[in-house]
């Protein structure tokens, strides 16, 4: 990620499979006792890493009645509920397992990753999805203050973290785009979104970790408004959103990207597989580009298949590196 040398590219599945294509794979061979993602990551031989995810809400929270739906409508409804929301560090930081993930790290055997909630995504979580863009014309004071509270529960989040270890990377759950690119305009992004980022990635990157975007959908209008922001990285890249991963490198060759690989090809053969490992071949040489599912493998991919693709995974992770 950081444009250097390397014997091969990271084998990686950047997201963990869906549970249903685990319950295929389980009737077409893959051993039963295997239901966790690093139990299977190692099964199949990719890199190991580590994950810690956290959340904003603490116990008590209220949930929403259906996805998509909120659990406040306005500044008395967050109020509220504040008392659930935000949850001191000694709850969610695990400090006896970022100590082991840690050696782990020292030791050269494993990536460490974090994620917490982005300052898109995190307003949207509470009042719901139509609510939520239509709130930063009609409750914009509401916005601000659920994520100047958001900003500063990250900072105690990560003081608590830093000390513990420092992460390889994380991500920020962003989801802020579909196949159109994004959900909101510029002059959006710059009011609510810009300022909270300046006001956290500057203690992220001085420790050593590199921030990355998770939002689904095409980023490439995004990339540059987050460059104003300091964040240079993005995944998944969805293929079928119209990622288009050649475009981005040369509009923004520093910029870092995970993902890419069209998950809908893995069902067509070892061809329309290969073929797709040599469009994005360019991009894995140039560096700062790690190839993956551009989301989670999905169900229609047979065990079978999938091993197929693990082994040119390995072929062009190598020929990547080697040139």
């Amino acid at each position: 990620m950081n444009f250097q040398a390397v014997d091969r590219l990271p084998l990686i599945e950047w997201a963990t499979w869906w549970d249903r294509t685990i319950a295929r794979w389980h009737d077409e061979g893959l051993p039963e006792e295997l239901t966790d993602g690093a139990e299977i990551r190692a099964y199949f031989g990719l890199d190991p890493y580590y994950q810690m995810w956290f959340g904003a809400r603490g116990p008590g929270a209220p949930a929403p009645a259906h996805h998509g739906a909120g659990i406040v409508s306005d500044m008395d409804g967050y109020r509220a509920i504040k008392q659930y929301l935000y949850p001191e560090p000694d709850l969610v930081v695990d400090r006896a397992t970022l100590e082991h993930w840690a050696r782990r790290q020292a030791e050269g055997e494993a990536v460490i990753w974090i994620t917490i909630e982005g300052f898109f995504w995190y307003p949207r979580t509470l009042l719901g999805i139509a609510e939520h863009l239509t709130a930063f014309y009609e409750q914009a004071e509401l916005m601000h203050v659920m994520n100047e509270d958001l900003l500063a529960y990250h900072h105690r989040i990560l003081d608590a973290v830093f000390p513990i270890c420092r992460p390889d990377f994380m991500t920020f759950a962003e989801d802020m785009s579909y196949n159109h690119g994004p959900m909101l305009s510029s002059d959006l992004f710059r009011q609510f979104i810009t300022p909270c980022y300046r006001r956290i990635i500057p203690k992220i990157t001085e420790a050593g970790v590199i921030p990355i975007i998770d939002t689904d959908g095409d980023v490439t209008q995004l990339v540059p408004w987050f460059a104003e922001a300091g964040v240079d990285a993005f995944l998944p890249l969805e293929r079928q959103a119209g990622c288009d991963i050649l475009a981005l490198k040369r509009q923004f060759p520093g910029v870092r990207l995970i993902g890419a690989y069209d998950k809908m090809v893995m069902t067509q053969g070892e061809a329309a597989m290969r073929s797709e490992f040599e469009r994005l071949l360019p991009a894995m040489r140039q560096g700062g580009f790690i190839p993956s599912v551009d989301h989670q493998t999905p169900p229609g991919v047979p065990l079978a298949e999938y091993r197929v693709y693990l082994r040119l995974l390995r072929e062009y992770c190598a020929r990547a590196a080697t040139g």
